[in-house]
């Protein structure tokens, strides 16, 4: 049955001070929390709870009463949750609608989200916890606020399945985690919800967003188990996002001096075979630009340039062994004449980690 009356809930959101109870205001005001306080010693708490929520709008209490006041509502709302747990999200949230103190409201709004996720209705307590803050915007409750949108994002982001024909899951879960990282950063779950998202965002073709949510994973929560694991995604979706290795060498230098460091310290990590794989790809396209340029530069007749990167990719071949890409490499040199310039520099080869 429901304890809260449309009639009651309406009359509320008019700003009226009259209610089943008759008129409340000062002069009857203490008569009202004795009687609240009777309805909770009957089991009432429910109909206790309407009543102190009238109460509590009454201006100018005595703050003898005012301080019982909040002692029943508390006491109240404790033994009202407890009767109310299982129970459907709806009258709990309208308790939340109810003018009580914010810290009962608070509790109510996100009780009936954590019900709302239990009836597997995600996208929905997702919303109610987004309704409580943004209606109470400094309530105390943001323990539990985290911890049901880590659930509900969580869980819908990995969620393939469509609803209503059309819509996904899986983007209400990168909504939901978009706005726990952002307005919810301590609760526990962010640095596997900056993974989930990473991990989405690559795999709908978004590498930009999938790089920057890695990012923010190791500035955010460097000590984080999956800090470790996003340290060497990072640079896989730095080659990912590459569109030309003789164009975009900075990015595969970078993401190769990323992964040696990686590997450096986590030497073991289940991850390292992985790594270890980057790594020599890195050097194949490092190998690759290199000889692409040796060939620009033997178009336009400049013997320097074809030996400096002819030399620079056969040193990176035999390095990471791929000798198709060396002997590549050494068929440049031979058709160049000897350097006679001692001055030229030497330009450093990728160094593998083997």
């Amino acid at each position: 049955m429901r304890t809260a009356p449309v009639l009651l809930l309406l009359s509320l959101l008019l700003g009226c001070r009259s209610h089943p109870f008759g008129d409340i205001d000062r002069k009857n005001a203490v008569a009202q929390l004795d009687e609240a306080e009777r309805e909770i010693r009957e089991g009432r708490s429910g109909k206790a709870l309407e009543r102190l929520a009238a109460v509590h709008g009454v201006s100018g209490l005595d703050p003898d009463a005012r301080a019982r006041e909040n002692r029943l509502i508390d006491e109240a709302a404790r033994v009202h949750f407890e009767e109310l747990s299982g129970a459907s999200s709806e009258e709990l949230e309208e308790i939340f609608e109810l003018p009580l103190p914010e810290r009962i409201r608070a509790r109510a709004g996100l009780l009936a989200a954590e019900q709302l996720l239990a009836q597997d209705r995600r996208i929905s307590a997702f919303r109610m916890v987004k309704k409580v803050d943004q209606t109470l915007p400094t309530h105390p409750e943001r323990v539990l606020a985290g911890e049901v949108l880590a659930r509900a994002g969580l869980s819908l982001i990995r969620d393939d399945r469509r609803y209503n024909l059309v819509l996904r899951y899986r983007s209400r879960g990168i909504q939901a985690l978009e706005y726990l990282v952002v307005n919810h950063p301590r609760e526990p779950s962010c640095p596997e919800a900056y993974f989930a998202l990473s991990e989405c965002y690559e795999r709908v073709g978004d590498v930009d967003q999938a790089i920057e949510r890695s990012q923010d994973l190791l500035l955010y929560h460097p000590q984080s188990p999956y800090a470790v694991a996003a340290a060497v995604r990072l640079p896989y979706l730095r080659l990912r996002r590459l569109r030309r290795d003789d164009l975009d060498r900075s990015e595969l230098l970078r993401a190769h001096a990323e992964l040696v460091r990686w590997l450096e310290r986590y030497p073991d990590h289940e991850l390292a075979d992985w790594g270890r794989t980057l790594v020599h790809d890195c050097q194949a396209r490092l190998v690759h630009s290199d000889l692409l340029l040796a060939r620009y530069y033997e178009r336009t007749e400049t013997p320097e340039g074809i030996r400096l990167h002819a030399e620079r990719a056969l040193r990176t071949a035999e390095d990471a062994g791929l000798a198709a890409e060396a002997e590549k490499a050494r068929a440049f040199l031979e058709r160049v004449p000897a350097r006679s310039d001692s001055s030229i520099p030497v330009l450093p080869a990728a160094q593998g980690t083997r």
